[in-house]
């Protein structure tokens, strides 16, 4: 009797698929699979041909999934965490459990660090590893398990559970009297701060022209708390800081909307109960510890 023939096409025809509809592009998937683009294209092709179905749309400046290939990503990614949790669960046997969350770094610091030992105290057998970085890592590759990302929900091939919406609200030391502080700057999302909150309709906070800037959020808080000018926090972020007077609020500007705070993990399969049971109780602990 003949051998019936394998149903499922080449895993290195996947892999390139995978990182091509995370990434949105064949270079940037090349670069993360450290081969050529060329080599991603000519894979991606192989797979549309034995599929029979066109997966991305190739347009001027990158790439959009097609119908089909938004179906694929998702069962594919499903996939490839299941096999790297299986993988993990054997390497670790009887190891503690080690939970990865990647964050920026106040963020880091200041919400999930103080959240340990309550972790620790839901989860014994278990143990967090924080990764503070502004570089927004991927669950999706294996090296997190969740990630706190701050944008619009839209990940392809993630789930992203929206915890709180995000405001700017400039913010000075609780101490200052200044009332006409240095602005302190910072790049946010290909602008500045402040060239932020201006295109965005704020209004001046200060008489200064004085610009203080840093090449982070995390720094620029930490300017703004010794008192050295007034700069715009990410607000309920900051919270555990004003509830300890660290901080307070500058002036009468409402808050500038800005965005939603989301935890956001690889597609969970219903046997993952340790990662479920994670996610589920960072959802409601996350907004706790931001709450006034």
């Amino acid at each position: 009797m003949s051998a019936v023939p394998s149903q499922l096409p080449p895993i290195i025809l996947l892999r390139a698929f995978d990182a091509a509809g995370r990434h949105g592009s064949f270079k940037a998937a090349a670069a993360y699979l450290n081969v050529t683009p060329s080599t991603i294209s000519h894979q991606i092709a192989g797979l549309e041909d034995y599929l029979g179905v066109p997966l991305f749309h190739r347009l001027p400046r990158g790439l959009a999934l097609t119908s089909e290939g938004s179906a694929l990503l998702a069962d594919v990614a499903l996939a490839f965490g299941r096999l790297r949790d299986a993988t993990a669960r054997l390497r670790s046997r009887g190891q503690p459990v080690v939970i990865r969350i990647s964050a920026n770094p106040f963020f880091a610091a200041e919400i999930l660090v103080p959240m340990i030992e309550s972790f620790e105290a839901a989860f014994p057998s278990h143990s967090i590893h924080i990764a503070a970085t502004e570089l927004l890592e991927d669950p999706s590759d294996g090296a997190v398990d969740f990630c706190v990302r701050f944008g619009d929900g839209h990940w392809p091939g993630l789930e992203a559970q929206a915890l709180y919406p995000v405001s700017g609200v400039p913010v000075v030391a609780a101490r200052l009297d200044d009332p006409a502080p240095a602005r302190i700057d910072y790049p946010f999302r290909g602008l500045s701060a402040w060239q932020t909150w201006q295109t965005r309709g704020g209004q001046p906070v200060s008489a200064s022209t004085q610009v203080r800037s840093f090449n982070g959020y995390a720094a620029a808080m930490r300017a703004a708390e010794q008192g050295l000018g007034v700069t715009l926090a990410l607000w309920p972020v900051v919270q555990p800081w004003v509830r300890a007077a660290r901080i307070r609020r500058f002036g009468e500007e409402r808050g500038l909307p800005l965005g939603t705070m989301f935890l956001v993990n690889r597609p969970l399969a219903p046997s993952q109960t340790t990662l479920r049971n994670v996610r589920d109780w960072l959802i409601d602990a996350l907004p706790a510890a931001v709450a006034p």
